[in-house]
């Protein structure tokens, strides 16, 4: 589309690109897992086509990472890398077709430095793959209406599909598209060719795993991310979603990006130096435009009544990226000073923020305690699990019988016993949750259902007191012991105080009713 002569990209880019790539490899295998994560490798130790809260992918990546390197962070959290660079090609590629070689190491290095990229790229979720093929999508889509690529459709259709077993959100591409088709006069000539809807169908075909599985699941998986979302507890969140984009785009980047998205001023044709039409400026506005406001005002309007989660919207703005970084790299001379200044300071701070932070995680800084948030900051999960695994052998030695350690919390505690137990692979079938007590424990509820559990000893675990000294345990069980507490310590430090109990004769069924 526009001259894509790599000259005058500075070459401290590229610099920068590859050692934010090589903070994250050289801090993968050191930090504890984040709760989220070691939810999710316990997906790769149940294997399978479907899960209740989300699609596949993420199971199948933990599953080939520990394959290859073992039950351990870097296994663990390999795919999440090996994603981001290949956001990071399509990124550049998506770049280099709309606004040329120049403004792609600069889009490259935008997808690194902003918060949700740098995290998706470190901390496997199903994000990590979403975005991959969100990018991708974008990608073949601008090869599609720019180029006239039939042959792009196919990778349209592939994106969407992979992009729907790694998370439903990408759906939201689909009627931007249509939309797109719509308003672009030039692009109207693909409604009457067979291309895109091959596309449709094929990204159906590679759907169709999740499909089986909720079929034989009474549709869990959809009720949950559809019927459970629209009728929980109404929320007013605009303020929070609007928060998310400060943190996600930066204030920085959030300043220019809406200036982009309100003025819809092409690039300074007297700065791009290419021959580049003003139509083409507006097409390309147009494709940027739709694919982040479509997605957005979804989001926008469901927060009105819910709440939406940060990570939710991040790979909305990987439609803005491209242009964002045109706008750096052409934008006018009475602007550069203020907008270098500005995404110089931003850029450092981040960088020296995201090295900060996970030495932090990984080995502590001199002189300062740990979080006692453990949910946000993964620090004392590895002395959570060798906790529980010698409680749960002495009590087994003690009553001569196999113990359940329960995790009392939603699936934290018991995802994270499992990966830290000196034999992770087996300790999948000796963790289970709350939902033996009514509470929600997710997969949990299919891995190890309540009746599986009768008469079993359990060891519960929690950090509140409260939630295993409630009636309702009681009830559950023929006997209780007394509550234990242990204070979790790393490198002569205090993390935060782990309650227990064991129980006998756990009953599914309330004790009064039998």
């Amino acid at each position: 589309m526009t001259d894509t002569q790599p000259a005058g990209t500075p070459k401290f880019i590229p610099a920068l690109i590859a050692g934010l790539f090589l903070l994250r490899f050289g801090y993968l295998a050191f930090p504890d897992l984040f709760p989220e994560e070691a939810y999710y490798w316990n997906y790769a130790n149940h294997l399978d086509i479907g899960y209740l809260d989300h699609p596949p992918i993420v199971a199948w990546l933990i599953a080939a990472g520990t394959r290859l390197f073992g039950d351990c962070e870097f296994g663990v959290r390999i795919g999440a890398f090996l994603c981001s660079l290949a956001t990071a090609f399509y990124v550049f590629r998506l770049t280099d077709l709309l606004y040329g070689r120049r403004a792609a190491f600069t889009a490259v290095l935008l997808a690194q430095l902003l918060p949700f990229f740098f995290l998706t790229g470190f901390m496997i979720t199903p994000d990590s793959p979403l975005t991959t093929c969100w990018a991708a999508m974008l990608y073949y889509l601008a090869r599609v209406f720019f180029l006239g690529k039939s042959r792009a459709w196919l990778g349209v259709g592939i994106s969407l599909g992979v992009g729907m077993l790694s998370k439903y959100t990408i759906a939201l591409l689909g009627p931007a598209t249509l939309l797109f088709l719509v308003l672009d006069p030039t692009s109207r000539v693909w409604f009457r060719r067979p291309a895109p809807y091959l596309a449709v169908a094929l990204s159906a075909l590679i759907f169709t795993p999740v499909l089986w599985w909720n079929i034989h699941h009474d549709w869990a998986s959809f009720a949950f991310q559809g019927k459970d979302r629209v009728t929980a507890r109404r929320h007013f969140s605009l303020h929070e979603l609007l928060a998310s984009a400060l943190a996600i785009l930066t204030p920085i980047g959030l300043y220019l990006g809406t200036k982009i998205l309100w003025k819809g001023k092409p690039l300074p044709s007297s700065e791009t130096r290419t021959s580049t039409p003003e139509a083409t400026h507006r097409r390309q506005l147009l494709f940027v435009r739709v694919f982040t406001l479509v997605p957005l005002s979804v989001f926008l309007f469901f927060s009105l009544t819910h709440r939406v989660k940060l990570n939710w919207t991040g790979p909305l703005w990987l439609a803005l990226i491209p242009m964002l970084a045109a706008a750096l790299v052409f934008h006018s001379k009475t602007d550069r000073p203020a907008l270098r200044l500005a995404w110089h300071t931003t850029g450092a701070i981040l960088a020296t923020t995201y090295f900060i932070f996970l030495q932090y995680l990984a080995h502590g800084l001199p002189g300062l305690g740990y979080s006692h948030n453990t949910e946000l900051l993964p620090v004392g999960w590895r002395e959570l699990g060798r906790a529980l695994e010698t409680q749960q052998q002495a009590l087994e030695q003690s009553t001569g019988s196999k113990v359940m350690i329960v995790g009392m919390d939603r699936n934290f505690i018991a995802s994270e016993a499992a990966f830290y137990h000196t034999h992770p692979a087996a300790s999948v079938s000796q963790v289970t949750g709350a939902h033996l007590f009514g509470g929600r424990s997710l997969m949990y509820k299919f891995w190890r259902p309540a009746s599986a559990e009768e008469n079993a000893t359990l060891l519960l675990a929690s950090f509140e007191k409260v939630t295993i000294d409630d009636n309702s345990i009681e009830e559950h069980t023929d006997a209780l012991g007394r509550i234990e507490s242990q204070l979790l310590i790393r490198n002569n430090k205090a993390i935060r105080i782990l309650y227990t109990r064991h129980a006998t004769g756990y009953h599914s069924h309330l004790t009064r009713d039998r």
